[in-house]
């Protein structure tokens, strides 16, 4: 027999840092964007916080921030932030991913670059 004790806050960690990949690759994907690896114009860093806030009922929330690097300065160029998104008794996989989603919505899709300007008559 084995027994001990299964550690949720990392579980949950591995869960968030998991979905967040997943998740984030896959709306980047929807709106046109490619992986590209060494190659890539920007990179995205999800950041997850779990904070308590003493002005709610609910004083364990989590947030969530996520920003968009250019690659090549590492310079930030895009963030979205959701302070305290849902308290800690509604985490599921299904919450994660939709905050994921709509930290995002807002980010534009896809253009290509145009090497040619219209001539303009």
């Amino acid at each position: 027999m084995v027994s001990g004790i299964v550690d949720r806050r990392n579980s949950q960690e591995l869960v968030m840092k998991e979905l967040s990949e997943n998740v984030l690759t896959q709306e980047l994907s929807q709106r046109g964007y490619a992986s590209a690896g060494q190659k890539a114009d920007f990179y995205v860093v999800s950041k997850w916080r779990k904070e308590i806030n003493l002005s709610a009922a609910d004083a364990v929330r989590f947030s969530l921030i996520v920003e968009f690097y250019d690659a090549a300065n590492k310079s930030l160029f895009w963030r979205a932030e959701l302070p305290y998104i849902f308290n800690a008794l509604q985490w599921s996989d299904a919450r994660v991913s939709q905050t994921l989603r709509l930290a995002v919505q807002n980010f534009p899709d896809y253009m290509a670059k145009v090497s040619e300007l219209p001539t303009v008559d």
